[in-house]
């Protein structure tokens, strides 16, 4: 009896874009304790909700001129932003501590919108092409801010990255 042979060509199937892995996503959180900051904060929270990411909150210390024109002054300003940002550290523990363990405190000094971008920048070169990065701020609180302008609308205006404005 004559074998019969049988040959069978498995086509390869593209899975498209479901195959791929979903990029890292790296949200920047401006953070200053404020309720618009922690409404910030939960959004974040819900933007890296099942993704592969964390969160960079930022404390921008904003010294004020004359606290740096003495030696003394500028030393107990220190001392300030010292204590808010282990206050803010904490609090930040607290309100993330069942939700989310995926996050740091960063603290940084200057301008507050710059120094947004510049944390931004920074977690864009460290974590490479395989993330995407994303600014998280609270909408501005008072009414002169919507006049003279705000950390939201100078973001909105000057950074190359998305931007997300918390009301």
């Amino acid at each position: 009896m004559p074998v019969q042979r049988v040959e069978q060509w498995v086509e390869p199937v593209d899975e498209g874009p479901a195959a791929l892995s979903p990029p890292r996503l790296v949200v920047v959180v401006g953070f200053d304790g404020s309720e618009s900051a922690y409404r910030a904060l939960d959004s974040a929270t819900h933007l890296i909700s099942g993704r592969t990411g964390n969160i960079v909150a930022v404390y921008v210390a904003h010294p004020s001129a004359t606290a740096e024109l003495s030696p003394e002054g500028l030393g107990e300003m220190r001392n300030g932003f010292d204590a808010l940002e282990q206050q803010f550290t904490e609090a930040i523990r607290s309100r993330l501590d069942l939700v989310e363990q995926r996050w740091r405190l960063e603290r940084r000094d200057g301008g507050i919108a710059h120094e947004l971008v510049a944390a931004a920048d920074q977690v864009s070169r460290d974590n490479g092409t395989d993330a995407t990065v994303v600014i998280v701020v609270g909408s501005a609180m008072h009414t002169y801010h919507h006049v003279v302008g705000s950390v939201p609308v100078a973001l909105v205006r000057h950074a190359k990255y998305p931007i997300v404005v918390v009301p």
